[in-house]
């Protein structure tokens, strides 16, 4: 499949030069994309593993549940608990990198934070590291050693479209493959995609088939507030372009949301490339602070049907609770 291109604004600041993308196809069908039923997992596997975060009214994680202060749903019907973890389950994380044209200017504050989030991820965990712009590109795959992490990231140069669809895909497809148990993607990127082969809803059904959860430190805000920095120095008509490039961003920043809501994942903003690495920081501990609860459906025909989870807290053990977790899956079929 071909994607439609759409003219780009160019954007020239001390030599940098850098494409605005504009509205794709691809992020055109994502927007049908939410009017269709939650993306769900698809597993082939009897117990339906389910990862739960539950905060505060305040923002803070709740914590000291039990599993008998938890009740699961499907389809309306309650689910018994098997399984139940309070302590952070081993994961396996794909860092998914933007390394287009548009981030070049603050590639140093990305790298840095990148490589400090690597460097105090839990010892239980495994990592892999994927950059896209043009191209998708792993770069370093599954393992626990951080010492090349700095290497591969001063040889990476930002050039080039976004090919963010494309890179979803091919991770949660094939870096992936093979792959069992927690599986999270966080993909840093302002979600200006303009160069992708397969669409947006491709892209999603992708990862949430494979059971990945994707949280994307955005860096819409950031960008936005770099341009309004830099603007007056570009030579450009300021309203014009930045009534353009706002406009790219919020649309960017709503299709992002619904990316990560599909596969039970966050967005987490960034107003400022310097404070990169707070935000990698509220990932991790997002992901250290997740209980994990695992039933057998009721509801055993491998009839490839879409099934729905609602997961709830007992009031008594958790009041004004938010609870977040993946919105369902995809039963095996025979």
């Amino acid at each position: 499949m071909r994607i439609r291109k759409w003219i780009y604004t160019a954007l020239l600041l001390a030599g940098f030069a850098a494409l605005m993308p504009g509205f794709l196809r691809s992020q055109q069908e994502g927007a049908d994309v939410g009017d269709m039923p939650s993306f769900v997992i698809r597993t082939d596997v009897s117990m339906v593993s389910v990862p739960v975060t539950v905060r505060n009214a305040d923002g803070s994680f709740y914590k000291g549940l039990t599993q008998k202060s938890f009740k699961i749903m499907e389809d309306g019907k309650e689910q018994e608990i098997v399984f139940f973890a309070e302590e952070a389950l081993p994961t396996h994380i794909a860092i998914v990198l933007d390394i287009s044209g548009s981030v070049r200017p603050e590639w140093g504050a990305i790298k840095y934070a990148t490589k400090r989030f690597l460097e105090n991820f839990s010892p239980d965990d495994n990592f892999s590291l994927t950059t896209f712009n043009d191209e998708v590109r792993l770069k370093m795959d599954w393992g626990k050693k951080t010492d090349k992490v700095d290497a591969v990231l001063t040889s990476v140069y930002c050039k080039d479209s976004t090919k963010l669809w494309d890179a979803i895909w091919t991770v949660a497809s094939d870096v992936f493959d093979g792959i069992d148990g927690k599986k999270v993607m966080i993909i840093m990127s302002d979600g200006l995609d303009n160069d992708s082969l397969v669409s947006y809803a491709e892209a999603v059904r992708a990862a949430v088939e494979n059971g990945v959860a994707i949280y994307i430190v955005s860096t819409t805000k950031a960008l936005n507030n770099y341009y309004e920095y830099v603007i007056p120095q570009m030579g450009y008509a300021r309203d014009e372009f930045m009534y353009r490039l706002q406009r790219e961003l919020a649309q960017a920043e709503s299709i992002l949301r619904r990316l990560a809501h599909a596969t039970g994942g966050r967005v987490l903003q960034s107003n400022d490339f310097g404070q990169l690495d707070n935000v990698y920081a509220e990932v991790s501990e997002e992901l250290r602070n997740q209980y994990t609860i695992g039933y057998i459906s009721t509801n055993t025909a491998k009839d490839g049907s879409y099934r729905e989870i609602d997961v709830g807290v007992l009031t008594q053990d958790a009041r004004n609770a938010t609870i977040a977790a993946r919105p369902g899956y995809y039963a095996p079929r025979k």
